[in-house]
């Protein structure tokens, strides 16, 4: 059967992960930095003799096309992204371009030639860790304006435009004839490994709806203001948290997190009179997340009377759930069963790439296990063996994919 090199695999892993190496053993490669560049070039020397095409288009997106047994072919498309969070991990988008760069390397080893041609992509910015918003997927699929994403200004002060093109990857929109994307990835998550499973049949992404939310009280001496006649923001917010918390865990399926806070005064001796924090809520329905967000909202109300308080709730953005295409779906799930892998189909709690193509294409992805769920984060480890797996999985998927090219759409 035929199988991708998974020395080999591990080996241009860890190459690529020696530009913007840092000292706690992850890597800090931002989108359109010096390391940026040496990364994208790295990925050019590796990728560009196994192909007939290269190109990049105006934010930078890398396309390495392999052509079918006709050049007019349309292609097949996997890959992810070069970008890392500040003080990131090796693994987080990298396997994806990496296990797409070994298919390709696979293909050209043993001379075939598929009905349709096969690209690999490195998209620009996936993690808008140094500027936001400027997603190099967004702006190929029609969700973001070139020109918003150029003008976009980091957290430096710099213009993306500008640097983009000073590292030499500015380049010219052009139009590709894709029959379908499939992106390999590391879980970010524990689910995989906790249930001892190799691969993640990824059916679709969670939806997100984020929001800031304020509460209102009445500062106070600490000493002076009795207990019953107090108006404690922070004591109203932590009331909040909880009771929100518990109705996401009774529902089930959803997820909640308040990852930001900020109380006013601030000082030990007052009674704080406001409170900002953040809420993220995510779910793989969508009218499961709209009616989480609507009891919250309403439990919110609920607390800030029971607690003599007032509130202010912003939406910042809403993020409906992604459905991956069911023939994306079942060429990953018969690619994993036809190598002996066991699999679980399950959505994505983080948000990828993908989640943008399959707004214009046909759409699947691969999950391989995430050592204790880490990610974003230098620690952040999956084994040889587990991306080899991965990888061997994107390989008869993309076969699997390539013989129904027709069906596809």
């Amino acid at each position: 059967m035929l199988k991708i090199n998974g020395s080999r695999l591990w080996d241009s892993m860890m190459d690529l992960a020696k530009i913007g190496a840092t000292l706690e053993g992850g890597v800090s490669r931002v989108a359109v930095s010096e390391e940026d560049r040496r990364g994208r070039d790295l990925l050019r020397s590796w990728a560009s003799p196994l192909t007939e095409d290269f190109h990049f288009d105006e934010v930078g997106n890398m396309f390495f096309i392999r052509y079918g047994l006709q050049p007019e072919a349309p292609i097949i498309l996997t890959g992810s992204h070069l970008d890392t969070q500040i003080h990131g991990g090796r693994f987080d988008g990298a396997f994806g371009v990496m296990a797409g760069l070994e298919v390709l390397k696979t293909l050209a080893e043993e001379d075939i030639r598929l009905p349709c041609g096969i690209g690999l992509v490195a998209w620009t910015n996936e993690e808008e860790a140094r500027y936001c918003p400027a997603m190099g997927s967004a702006v190929f699929v029609g969700k973001q304006d070139p020109q918003s994403a150029l003008d976009c200004v980091g957290l430096d002060g710099k213009v993306f435009g500008e640097e983009l093109k000073k590292i030499g990857y500015l380049g010219k929109h052009r139009e590709l004839n894709i029959l379908a994307y499939l992106e390999t990835h590391i879980e970010q998550g524990p689910v995989l490994e906790n249930e001892k499973i190799q691969i993640g049949v990824v059916s679709g992404a969670q939806g997100q709806i984020a929001m800031d939310v304020e509460i209102f009280g009445e500062a106070g001496h600490s000493g002076t203001v009795p207990m019953r006649l107090r108006k404690d923001a922070l004591v109203c917010a932590i009331d909040i948290i909880n009771s929100c918390r518990s109705l996401v865990v009774e529902e089930g399926k959803g997820v909640f997190t308040v990852g930001t806070f900020k109380l006013e005064p601030n000082s030990r001796t007052t009674i704080p009179d406001k409170v900002l924090f953040g809420m993220d809520l995510r779910h793989p329905d969508t009218d499961s997340l709209q009616n989480l967000s609507n009891l919250i909202k309403q439990k919110i109300k609920e607390k800030v009377a029971t607690h003599c308080c007032q509130e202010r709730i912003e939406v910042l953005f809403q993020k409906e759930p992604v459905v991956f295409t069911e023939s994306c779906v079942k060429s990953v799930q018969s690619a994993s069963d036809k190598l002996g892998y066991n699999s679980l189909l399950m959505p994505s709690g983080a948000f990828h790439d993908a989640c943008l193509l399959a707004s214009k294409v046909p759409t699947g992805m691969i999950f391989v296990p995430s050592q204790k769920g880490v990610s974003h984060n230098p620690t952040e480890y999956s084994s040889p063996e587990q991306l080899e797996k991965g990888a061997n999985v994107l390989l008869h998927a993309l076969l699997n994919l390539a013989e129904k090219g027709a069906l596809l759409k």
